[in-house]
């Protein structure tokens, strides 16, 4: 059945295992960190937390390699083929709902709150789906009482005579997810381009805050001020310093007459000045030029856009996972599509790009995890360095302990004003997209 040589085959298990065994330990630290700090506790890191689970009993399949192709029969053969029937696909199904949660949240305004009650029809649909296959699979069996779980090449799985099963429970359905993922993020892609390019526009032809749709809201006001007469001595006025306003007689010593000036403003926040001076009996109306004060932001309108900013930086972490998704399904995907065509051949180059990239679904997870999170990652493991290091009074006794300690906590970069509990955590993570902030680092989704 196989043209590939024992060597090639012995190569074949080493990288199977070797990229297993990265992915396992790439599972584990996403699990680790979650549990560990609340820092991690972005809506997609959670979905990210969930797939691991099944990353790592991919590969507890993958480790067992090529183990049991000769006893096709045994429990060995039969569990390995169970497990990579179910956990390999469900991390594309994972993909989707990370997709499914960017539409949400641009489309439908859903904020971390509402999309975490959808995350448990995510797991319902992301294990549940696959499951039915997988479990048939074990049950099921051909006429003449052969098992459809058997020899896969690689490993275990649905034996190469059963294609058309292959095709239709496993690859079919993964790019069928695989293709919706893509158009939402087309979609989605459309819209963050339009917003973006209407706040670019905005920012280039206006500085007003009060601008909607790129277009600015100007607001004019015509304010008349009123001389209200009375009769009383002629008088000149004497202009002194910003910080006077004296009036004189015409013999210069000081009168005091009731001058007065009055300055107020309205409802809308326009300056209205009245004059009161004394005059030959008549009043004089006069329009003046005002500025108006500036006004804040609609905080409706300020929380909408960083709502957006929340909402581009979730999807541009979602697109890495798709990315991912991509590397791990096309050359897989493509060697089956030739082992279809040419019945009972192998393409030996592509054998072993499945063999790499299968395995390594959990270890490109917890890449993208770590990266988008690194500041979370940095906090963690500052403190956990901390708490390994003796105590002040171990390293140079009690009259020099303080100093020696503060000494200690600047060398690592510890800073007291950065010690903050979980709710600041979570106002920079899962509140991301409850409440419309982003993290002032960029690099947290």
């Amino acid at each position: 059945m196989s043209e590939l040589t024992p060597a090639e085959l012995e190569a074949i298990i080493v990288i199977e295992r070797a990229c297993s065994i990265l992915s396992l330990l790439g599972s584990i630290f996403t699990i680790f960190t979650f549990c560990a700090s609340s820092a991690f506790h972005k809506p997609i890191n959670r979905l990210v937390f969930y797939a691991s689970f099944g990353n790592m009993m991919t590969n507890v399949g993958t480790l067992m390699s090529r183990s049991y192709l000769m006893q096709v029969d045994s429990f060995g053969c039969q569990f390995q083929a169970f497990l990579i029937q179910l956990f390999m696909p469900a991390d594309a199904f994972w993909t989707l709902a990370m997709a499914i949660n960017v539409y949400l949240t641009f489309y439908y305004k859903f904020d971390a709150e509402r999309l975490r009650k959808m995350e448990l029809w995510y797991l319902i649909s992301c294990y549940g789906i696959p499951f039915i296959p997988a479990f048939v699979y074990i049950f099921a069996r051909k006429q003449d009482g052969r098992r459809i779980y058997g020899n896969a090449r690689l490993w275990c799985w649905v034996s190469a005579e059963h294609d058309v099963l292959r095709i239709a429970t496993f690859y079919g359905p993964v790019w069928a997810i695989i293709l919706v993922t893509f158009f939402i993020y087309i979609r989605a892609g459309r819209t963050i381009y339009n917003k973006r390019q209407q706040l670019h526009d905005f920012h280039s032809s206006d500085a007003d805050p009060l601008s909607t749709n790129g277009e600015a809201i100007v607001t004019l006001k015509r304010t008349e001020v009123t001389v209200i007469s009375e009769t009383a001595p002629e008088v000149s006025l004497h202009l002194e310093p910003m910080d006077r306003h004296d009036f004189f007689s015409e013999n210069g010593t000081e009168t005091n007459e009731a001058y007065s000036v009055q300055i107020s403003a309205d409802n809308n926040g326009f300056a209205r000045d009245q004059f009161i001076l004394p005059t030959q009996g008549h009043t004089i109306q006069q329009p003046m030029t005002m500025q108006a004060a500036p006004r804040r932001p609609s905080l409706a309108r300020r929380r909408n856009h960083e709502l957006n900013n929340a909402a581009w930086a979730y999807t541009k972490c979602a697109i890495l996972f798709f990315t991912a998704i991509l590397i791990t399904w096309i050359p897989s995907s493509a060697n089956r599509v030739y082992s279809v065509i040419h019945y009972k051949k192998t393409f030996i180059p592509l054998e072993f790009m499945s063999a790499f990239v299968l395995p390594l679904q959990g270890f490109w997870n917890a890449t993208i995890y770590a990266l988008t999170s690194w500041d979370a990652c940095k906090t963690l493991f500052s403190r956990l360095s901390l708490k390994n290091q003796p105590s002040a009074t171990e390293i140079t006794g009690v009259g020099r302990g303080r100093e020696a300690s503060i000494d200690e906590y600047q060398r690592s970069g510890w800073n007291p004003s950065s010690t903050r509990g979980p709710g600041a955590f979570e106002s920079e993570s899962v509140k991301a997209l409850a409440k419309g902030r982003t993290s002032s680092s960029g690099r947290s989704c």
